[in-house]
């Protein structure tokens, strides 16, 4: 696709955030180095496609399944730093992202998947904040922990009468989950919904004090997927200041093959908008935590603003889809802690 010389300026002046990436996990998982700088062609990422996409910051998946993989996976975020500061720094402050940018450097912010390895214990969550912890998805969709019946938003499609018996009709947050909730608000750690099921996506954020991220899932009303939000998760999201990040697997885009494509990613970014405005969309590939993404790796993130451009988007609207959202609730949340 050609780049047009505006869409390259736009582009380069951006601040990219991406809001969800899987690469040090999937390394893990497959039991190969955990670096990402070099040429790895079997993953979405490596260091030369996040250069050549522009990304400029990311958050990085650092445990979910237990607490020993939590600790490995904070290895890899500060080797990158230390083995290749011209490449790498760590993200604690939103201004580090910005220092990112200004000394072309790539940003790497420490996320969790899910909190269920913390064993219920905030000094674990505490502990982690000191590590570098600044985002936190609550729950990677787990059973109900007292057995009762909850739907199964793995890989899953459903119907919107799905969607509200789920909300009616299941459990929410646990204890421990409400108490992480006001632990991460008086930490200044960005509490993030996705994954989370829908009695508990309600609950947590009316709860939490400060703007919460859905970091990577797109538009229920697109493709029928659990893991999407609806128009009205998505216009509280809006009314409580948060953001959702747009993101690339193919069954968040459509539900049918032959609709999985770009364009259609893109209508997901745009129906956002138009529903919920330009303050509250950013971007959330999932590169490295799903199969044969749409688009399928960083280098094609200029034709992200490209298209957008084509769609008739401000050069404003796009910078603040890039980064300059999330930016903002990561500002809110650090200056309203304790």
């Amino acid at each position: 696709m050609e780049i047009s010389e505006q869409a390259r300026e736009l582009h380069d002046k951006a601040v990219i955030y991406d809001g969800h990436n899987d690469s040090f996990i999937e390394h893990w998982a497959r039991k190969e180095p955990m670096e990402i700088v070099g040429e790895w062609p079997e993953y979405h990422v490596d260091l030369p496609r996040l250069r050549a996409g522009g990304t400029t910051a990311f958050n990085c998946m650092v445990g979910c399944g237990d607490l020993f993989q939590a600790i490995e996976l904070w290895d890899p975020i500060f080797q990158h730093v230390h083995n290749y500061p011209d490449d790498f720094l760590l993200v604690l402050e939103p201004e580090d992202i910005e220092r990112a940018k200004a000394e072309d450097k790539i940003g790497l912010v420490p996320q969790v998947e899910c909190c269920r390895f913390m064993n219920r214990s905030l000094r674990i969550l505490r502990v982690l904040y000191e590590l570098g912890l600044r985002v936190a998805i609550l729950t990677h969709g787990e059973e109900d922990p007292d057995g009762l019946r909850s739907p199964d938003i793995s890989g899953r499609f459903c119907t919107p009468a799905d969607r509200e018996r789920a909300r009616r009709d299941y459990l929410g947050l646990t204890e421990f989950g409400k108490a992480a909730v006001q632990e991460m608000n008086r930490l200044g750690i960005v509490v993030d919904l996705a994954h989370t099921k829908d009695a508990a996506y309600y609950e947590a954020i009316e709860l939490s004090k400060t703007p919460v991220v859905f970091s990577h899932g797109n538009c229920f009303t697109l493709s029928h997927h659990w893991r999407n939000l609806t128009d009205d998760q998505l216009k509280l999201l809006r009314d409580k200041g948060g953001v959702i990040g747009i993101s690339c697997p193919r069954s968040f885009i459509a539900e049918d093959e032959e609709n999985r494509t770009f364009d259609r990613f893109i209508d997901h970014i745009q129906y956002a908008i138009e529903l919920i405005g330009d303050d509250h969309v950013g971007y959330g590939s999932d590169f490295d935590g799903t199969t044969k993404p749409v688009p399928p790796d960083p280098t094609y993130q200029p034709q992200i603003t490209q298209k957008l451009l084509d769609r008739g988007f401000s050069e404003e609207t796009i910078l603040k889809f890039w980064g300059g959202n999330f930016l903002r609730v990561f500002r809110e949340v650090r200056e309203a802690a304790e």
